[in-house]
């Protein structure tokens, strides 16, 4: 009994050890006061965007609300911090722009968005670089699928998150395929704490629409698997180790599905505890599981649209230690 407290009482201080990092850290709360929690919340903003456009036939001036918030956002950005970092802005901007040109030329009226992104470019003084590549690009089936079997480097570089896919049936072999090749994820003490929830038809299409990361194509994937970590394969002091396995699996899972010729769209499940109430209500997910990530899957059309969703310098994301 008193060794059963004493990890209970761990336990209780990893979580209260939690609150207190998320009650400074989180991105949500004192935005404005942390250049670093401005630029990640303006990349989300920005991605919607990007995401918007590579839809199968993107509705007329979507998410023009969202926008103008975005820019808003960006403009008090540049206010706090363009003397600090005065590159960043310049790609969220572009993809602004992008997105005005292509509204503009299927006759949608964005005369607001197009007026507050050029006030800001002006207070500012800014000049967009024409290099910098936004918005989407066309790419083709046969081209993904013959550098997914290419070498690594091609497998990595020619993966895209797909938004809309042919009807075409996937084969369980390929699945099985994947499937095969993820289970050489690593893992702590080689545990395979991971575990995998396969649906299909309509409810592929719901568990998408509970996500709601995928709206608007909700019903575009044929398939939707979950992937979730088994909270009864890790101790006490490895709370969050679910969460790494689980993460390991799902990308090496996303790139096994790509090798073997699929499309893939992968939508976060790192929510709080209300909405994935109703994840294990619904979608038959046991207790003892977290969920990591919902991959939509289907098989690729002959050509499609992806986001370009630029990456960032390694510099910007790498610290050498000495």
């Amino acid at each position: 009994m008193i060794k059963f407290e004493t990890r209970r009482w761990y336990l209780i201080k990893e979580m209260v050890s939690y609150l207190r990092h998320l009650l400074r850290h989180n991105a949500n709360i004192a935005t404005e006061d942390n250049i670093e929690k401005m630029q990640y919340t303006i990349l989300r903003s920005t991605h919607i965007i990007e995401k918007g456009l590579s839809l199968r036939t993107p509705r007329k001036a979507f998410g023009k609300q969202k926008i103008l918030a975005l820019l808003t956002q960006i403009d008090l950005y540049a206010k706090k911090y363009l003397s600090q970092s005065s590159d960043f802005i310049l790609y969220p901007l572009s993809v602004v722009a992008h997105y005005t040109e292509y509204e503009t030329s299927i006759g949608a009226d964005v005369s607001e968005v197009d007026s507050l992104l050029r006030k800001i470019i002006s207070q500012h003084s800014i000049t967009l670089p024409p290099q910098i590549a936004t918005g989407t690009q066309v790419v083709s089936k046969d081209s993904i699928t013959s550098q997914a079997q290419g070498n690594f480097e091609q497998l990595l570089t020619s993966r895209h998150s797909i938004r809309y896919f042919s009807k075409e049936n996937i084969s369980t072999n390929l699945i099985n395929k994947a499937l095969q090749l993820a289970q050489l994820t690593p893992s702590a003490c080689n545990r395979q704490g991971w575990r995998v929830h396969i649906y299909q038809g309509e409810q592929a299409t719901q568990l998408l629409r509970w996500q709601g990361g995928a709206r608007g194509f909700e019903d575009e994937p044929t398939m939707a698997i979950l992937v979730s970590a088994n909270s009864r394969a890790f101790l006490k002091y490895e709370p969050f180790q679910a969460y790494v396995d689980g993460g390991l699996y799902a990308m090496n899972l996303i790139n096994a599905l790509h090798y073997v010729g699929l499309g893939t769209i992968p939508l976060s499940c790192g929510f709080g505890y209300r909405k994935l109430a109703d994840l294990y209500k619904n979608f038959d997910l046991p207790q003892n599981e977290r969920p990591i990530t919902i991959i939509g899957v289907g098989q690729l059309e002959t050509e499609f649209k992806v986001a370009i969703s630029a990456r960032k310098d390694i510099n910007q994301t790498t610290t050498w230690h000495k």
